[in-house]
């Protein structure tokens, strides 16, 4: 009888470790099913099933780390990618995906130590070196992080990312050449992305090829035609060809969209004041001082466009609101000197060119002499 139950007994135990065995297998098989569908929820929920059953199953824990990933649920990623690395010390992915979620957390140096660790593991691994490319960028690391996107790409990694990151590195370490070629085969890649035009564009216009510049800028407004800072650009490489009516258009568009965007009216103001739309440029700069309303600049400005206009109190106003700002600001004295001039009022006009001179603005020391004679 002891016997019979013995058999039984484990009978009886085996038929339960098959059935959990199987349960575990479905979970797991689900949740892959889930994840391949980007229901990450449930890939997730399913996961976590397999490893209630199954609390050694490696695959699975790396798994829910990246649905965990995907959900933002970056401690949690962490947690299961580090119990997947114990379990496994030579899964090189499992190394990747938690270097990865460093780098979503902009935790940069740990994780270019941990997307070494993948490179260790699996030096075949290319997207270790596009991704630690990545976070070198980040810390402003430009050559490492060329070097690293470089072993990427020739690893077999001809992703947007990494010849657009290149790029990007190589115009901070000013390889001008390089960064074109590079933006030229990102958009090879994806040429539906406004991003590569717009970064063209920056190279440009830091070299004062303002044709250039306006040439991406456009391509890049097709693409993303609500992109206010887009036709910002534009205007204000419009802006330095003197195409002021043309400037002024793109200014309007991009203020159209966001309001609120202070470098377009600042250039806008400019670009009227250019046309002789003193008004127009008055009211630009009046925007601004409700924006910030302690920037001698703007008051010194407005102060220009009321003197151009001949409202000479008006100028005089916005001037003293700019020195009461800024006591040493040497354009606001010239130019307060100049209304003086108008008002007749000689004494007051020279004592002001002085001030401005003595601060070293170089229009007052021109005019100095005729002034105070």
């Amino acid at each position: 009888m002891r016997f019979c139950f013995i058999l039984i007994a484990v009978f009886y135990y085996s038929s339960i470790f098959g059935q959990g065995e199987k349960s575990s297998t479905d979970h797991y098989n689900k949740g892959v099913e889930y994840f391949n569908s980007k229901n990450f929820e449930l890939a997730l929920a399913s996961f976590t099933s397999c490893l209630t059953s199954d609390p050694y199953n490696v695959k699975a824990y790396y798994n829910r780390g990246n649905c965990a990933m995907n959900l933002k649920q970056y401690e949690s990623a962490l947690s299961d990618f580090d119990n997947a690395i114990k379990l496994d010390p030579d899964f090189a992915k499992a190394y990747l995906y938690k270097a990865y979620t460093l780098l979503l957390q902009e935790n940069y140096l740990e994780s270019i130590s941990v997307f070494t660790e993948t490179i260790i593991k699996d030096p075949s691994i290319s997207k270790a070196f596009i991704n630690r490319g990545t976070a070198y960028m980040k810390t402003n690391n430009w050559e490492m992080a060329i070097n690293d996107f470089t072993t990427g790409i020739t690893k077999g990694e001809h992703s947007y990312a990494a010849f657009l990151n290149r790029a990007i590195c190589k115009s901070k370490i000013e390889d001008i050449q390089g960064a074109l070629a590079d933006f030229n085969a990102a958009a090879d890649i994806k040429p539906d992305q406004s991003i590569t035009a717009v970064e063209k564009s920056k190279i440009y216009l830091r070299l004062n090829q303002w044709k250039d510049a306006i040439s991406e800028l456009s391509m890049a407004i097709r693409i993303s035609p609500s992109d206010a800072n887009l036709y910002h650009y534009r205007g204000y490489a419009k802006l330095m060809t003197e195409d002021l009516n043309a400037a002024m258009t793109d200014f309007n568009i991009c203020l159209q969209i966001n309001p609120n965007h202070s470098d377009a009216l600042k250039n806008k103001a400019q670009t009227s004041f250019k046309l002789g739309k003193f008004e127009e440029a008055t009211l630009d700069y009046t925007n601004l001082i409700k924006t910030d309303s302690n920037n001698p600049e703007y008051f010194t400005l407005r102060g220009i466009c009321h003197l151009e206009s001949k409202q000479y109190e008006k100028a005089l106003a916005d001037f003293n609101e700019a020195l009461a700002s800024k006591k040493d600001f040497a354009e606001a004295y010239f130019n307060r000197a100049n209304t003086y001039t108008k008002l007749l009022d000689m004494k007051k006009a020279c004592e002001d060119i002085k001030q401005s001179a003595k601060l070293g603005y170089e229009p007052a020391k021109a005019h100095i002499n005729n002034l105070c004679n």
